[in-house]
């Protein structure tokens, strides 16, 4: 019995070092985003632009971009995916800005920390807020009132955007591909790579545990955000996209307050292709509800 006892402590220590290991190691994967260098310009798509720099909010940190100049006061900012830069070819983001300029809107488009040209080191939904705090106060110090800046985010992009316009007041929001929680995300991630659903539950208490104590963060759930957003937000959601349900759009919707907000599903799209798919009928939602808001620039 004394030797069952101690294998069987053995057994479970060895259990126990194996997960914490493997969480850790999730959590370095989850977290980590490679930098991805930046490999066109404006130029590209036939746009003037300039070459911009601020840092991050609170920090010394260099976050680098591009400004162009519309036809009044009226401002949209990009913000991109996790694992993208400025240059964001999921999104088009080079045509889209293209799109947004026409409209009249000035449009600002940088790399969040730690991808493209920009500072620091990338890391997954820890530091969003503070960058775009850093290009809210860039396009401040231009002379641009909040009240005239329209968010526009991408996936994670989009949920950072929600949670930062939950702590500060813009002029109006559009969150494309906007998850639920971290954890939707997450098993909606490990779902295309095919690792089971199960899995994915039995390491998700050890992975949140590590991303803590590693990086000393507990990711805000967007859905928890929405009542405190006051300004309007546009979602939307693409009908083939598969980290993002219908259904969890409808809860964003649900969970926010504002009766200004509205939801638009694009049929035929994959996460956050919308504009990629429906050009036109992309951005003339987004400037018809942006018009709404901010004024027509």
């Amino acid at each position: 019995m004394p030797r069952f006892i101690k294998f069987l402590l053995r057994i479970i220590v060895a259990v126990m070092i194996l997960y914490a290991g493997l969480s850790i190691l999730g959590a370095v994967l989850v977290m980590s985003i490679p930098r991805v260098p930046v490999e066109s310009s404006p130029a590209s798509v036939g746009l003037a632009y300039s070459d911009v720099s601020f840092p991050a909010r609170n920090t010394d940190i260099i976050l680098k971009g591009w400004y162009l100049q519309g036809q009044g006061d009226q401002t949209v900012l990009i913000v991109h995916g996790g694992f993208q830069n400025r240059v964001d070819n999921v999104v088009d983001t080079l045509d889209l800005t293209r799109s947004l300029v026409d409209k009249g809107y000035n449009v600002l488009l940088f790399d969040l920390r730690g991808r493209g040209a920009s500072q620091g080191k990338g890391l997954n939904m820890l530091t969003n807020e503070s960058d775009i705090g850093g290009a809210v106060d860039y396009l401040k110090s231009r002379g641009i009132l909040t009240e005239n800046i329209g968010i526009l985010g991408f996936c994670s992009g989009a949920a950072t955007t929600a949670i930062f316009a939950g702590q500060e007041n813009i002029g109006a929001i559009v969150l494309d591909g906007c998850f639920t929680t971290a954890r939707t995300m997450v098993l909606a991630q490990a779902a295309t790579r095919r690792i089971p659903h199960f899995l994915v539950d039995f390491f998700y208490p050890g992975l949140s545990f590590s991303v803590k104590t590693c990086y000393g963060s507990v990711p805000i759930d967007p859905i928890n955000i929405m009542p405190q957003i006051k300004c309007p937000i546009l979602f939307i959601h693409e009908e083939n996209d598969n980290l993002n349900t219908s259904q969890e759009t409808d809860q964003l919707l649900h969970a926010s307050i504002n009766p200004a907000n509205k939801i638009w599903e694009i049929s035929s799209a994959l996460h956050s292709e919308g504009y990629k798919t429906h050009p036109t009928q992309y951005i003339d939602k987004v400037d018809s509800f942006l018009k709404a808001q901010l004024g027509t620039p």
